[in-house]
């Protein structure tokens, strides 16, 4: 059995409310499911953001999210658009996702605060919403990325996604692969997103 197939067979008894991951420079952030139209974690991640990170992460400068985009980002159902907070202290400090753009294939972003950079909080997120998305059936990834974002690269080339210039851009897709090693207990990760899907939007599940 592939390790991607063998996380789609796992579930853990009891899953948490989050998942707990260690940062690099010690201390521990704790992960969880965006909840469907829960906007206070997005809103508080991109006030932690400098106009360059948010040029880098949403391609465009924006001093505010508007409202139809807030919408959009937080319309999250536990499989065709899952989102994942990360918190520390008490704080949103960074989110990823990923949206289906067809079947088995999803485009993948993040965020993380800039008061945060370097902890490995992206990596952190990184792995538990690639985990999430291998174990909805998920293979390949894509993502547009601003050049200047180098740590979103870095990242994005250990998932399996293959960057080239489009249009002064970053683009690409690639088969998905896990981070290795792990950087969340993906056993506990998949149980919870099975949890929170069914909780958020159960018609949707299989």
């Amino acid at each position: 059995m592939t390790a991607v197939a063998d996380l789609r067979s796992r579930t853990a008894e009891s899953p948490a409310h989050d998942v707990a991951a260690a940062l690099l420079g010690g201390g521990v952030v704790r992960l969880r499911p965006l909840r469907h139209g829960e906007s206070a974690p997005l809103t508080a991640v991109f006030d932690g953001m400098s106009p360059e990170a948010r040029e880098q992460r949403y391609l465009t400068g924006l001093r505010h999210l508007p409202g139809p985009m807030v919408t959009a980002l937080t319309d999250v159902d536990g499989h065709r658009h899952v989102a994942w907070v990360a918190v520390l202290g008490g704080r949103p400090v960074g989110i990823a996702r990923y949206v289906l753009e067809e079947p088995g294939v999803a485009e993948i972003a993040f965020e993380v605060v800039d008061a945060h950079h370097g902890a490995g909080i992206g990596s952190v997120l990184l792995d538990a919403v690639t985990t999430v998305a291998a174990a909805r059936g998920v293979r390949r990834l894509r993502a547009l990325v601003h050049p200047g974002n180098r740590p979103s690269l870095r990242l994005l080339g250990r998932v399996g996604i293959q960057l080239s210039v489009v249009g002064g851009l970053l683009e690409g897709e690639g088969p998905l692969r896990l981070l290795d090693p792990p950087r969340v207990d993906r056993t506990t990760v998949v149980a919870l997103a099975r949890s929170a899907a069914w909780r958020i939007r159960p018609e949707v599940v299989g």
